[in-house]
């Protein structure tokens, strides 16, 4: 029963995605979201008991919530009393293969946990469905679309990396789909392997999977030839891009979600728009020149759990220029990603301003421009220990590398009139299958004389 609900809401969820009436414009899709957001306000939010007592007659009347707040009141923020241990163990039984049943058929699962802590969440099989049809609606190509839809056609062959399996992907799993999960942690020449057996037509994989798997088939160890290649859970790396493009000849799309829904998608131009029909999202500006936020998130779509004002970690950095695609949900530039994958260094004054990650990616990109092809960085990790840097690379560099790596930083850092840090090159250590990549991470930030909050804009 559970599973019909959930493809009878993924269908409908699918077909107005697809083709129904969507905003032509900026003020149109304002419009359609505020609608939406007082008609969540007043329905349904008032079932969760978080937000029973609060005054919802405006979104900025509530509180901001961030993740340990939903953690510690787990039990308060969905409608049915779950507590987080409740959850944690249901969780666990589904990655295992099991079931521990919830009220209203409620699902649990894992997020992969960027910062290492695995956030847990709950979806109805009517939230189940909906995410999977506006999930397909968007993603799809016109050739994909025909393979699902033609009967005398065979089954469209996706295949998915991800740490653990999920209800929520199974859920597009059916009599037109034929959707195969493969673990992060099968060693290399096995995921190849079973690759090479299914040979899909969607390739879904975390973007460092999806450019290790392009440079296994430009090595021949690998002989696929995907429709349509999708990286999800990470910060899609310009040298990811440029692997994929090479092994199989087209731009690797994007999927950004999480926790807290599904955030957005790319166009067919390449950027990544956020799904602003379903989610209100509010930016706190890192920056005084407002090119970087982090996003205050509103889910409409979601009623068992609710996330309404939900600070997220990530580093959004918006388009400046209207995408060509025509679209009119907010387009990004990029995601550089989490808060503290900015480093943080002292300017004239003794105040620590901020470093974001992508100027430093430049800056290494820079200095390897010139270097033979065998003398390139596979990967990087800066870690920044207050004053001091850690850099590994993979291969381990030469001096006369490793200094050209060292000088493009300091440059970089000092024509923002920083001081340059110190740098110190270490081994590489390897980290496990299942982690994200996060090539640039702030562990602690220096110490100064000044308040560092108080000082950075």
């Amino acid at each position: 029963m559970k599973r019909l609900i959930a493809v009878a809401h993924m269908v409908v969820a699918f077909v107005r995605q697809r083709w129904g009436k969507h905003p032509g414009s900026r003020a149109e899709l304002l419009m359609l979201q505020q609608r939406r957001l007082v008609r969540f306000l007043c329905q349904d939010l008032g079932a969760v008991p978080f937000y029973a007592t609060e005054e919802r007659h405006t979104l900025d009347a509530l509180p901001i919530v961030d993740k340990a707040t939903m953690l510690a009141a787990f039990d308060r923020f969905n409608r049915y009393g779950i507590t987080h241990a409740q959850a944690l163990a249901a969780a666990e039984r589904a990655e295992a293969g099991g079931t521990l049943e919830l009220p209203a058929g409620l699902t649990a699962g894992f997020s992969s946990g960027t910062s290492g802590a695995r956030g847990v969440f709950l979806v109805s099989p009517r939230e189940r469905g909906t995410w999977a049809g506006l999930l397909l609606a968007t993603v799809l190509s016109p050739s994909s679309l025909r393979q699902l839809l033609l009967p005398w056609a065979p089954r469209l062959r996706v295949v998915f990396f991800l740490r653990a399996n999920s209800a929520l992907y199974t859920t597009v799993n059916g009599w037109r789909l034929r959707l195969e999960w493969l673990s992060l942690t099968l060693p290399a020449a096995e995921q190849c392997a079973r690759l090479q057996t299914l040979d899909p037509q969607i390739l879904v994989a975390p973007a460092s999977v999806l450019g290790t798997l392009a440079r296994a088939q430009a090595a021949g160890q690998l002989a696929i030839q995907p429709r349509q290649v999708i990286s999800v859970a990470e910060v899609l790396e310009d040298d990811d891009v440029r692997a994929v493009e090479q092994a199989w000849g087209k731009l690797p799309a994007q999927l950004y979600q999480c926790t807290e829904g599904f955030l957005g998608a790319s166009c067919e131009a390449g950027h990544l728009h956020l799904n602003e029909e379903h989610l209100l999202i509010e930016p706190e500006w890192l920056d005084s020149a407002r090119t970087r936020f982090r996003p205050l998130v509103t889910d409409f779509t979601r009623r068992s759990q609710a996330f309404v004002r939900f600070r997220l970690d990530d580093v959004l950095r918006p388009l400046l220029n209207p995408c060509p695609c025509g679209r009119p949900s907010l387009a990004l530039a990029r995601i550089e990603g989490r808060s503290d994958d900015r480093l943080w260094l002292p300017d004239g004054t003794g105040c620590l301003q901020p470093v974001f990650p992508d100027a430093l990616r430049h800056a290494i990109a820079r200095a390897q421009a010139g270097w033979p092809v065998e003398a390139a960085l596979q990967d990087y990790r800066l870690e920044q220990q207050g004053v001091l840097w850690l850099l590994r690379t993979r291969p381990a560099l030469s001096k006369e590398h490793l200094f050209a790596i060292e000088q493009a930083l300091h440059d970089t850092c000092s024509d923002a009139g920083l001081l340059a840090p110190k740098i110190e090159s270490v081994s590489w250590a390897n980290e496990p299958a299942t982690a994200k990549r996060r090539r640039i991470r702030c562990v602690q930030m220096p110490l100064t004389q000044n308040d560092a909050l108080a000082c950075a804009s």
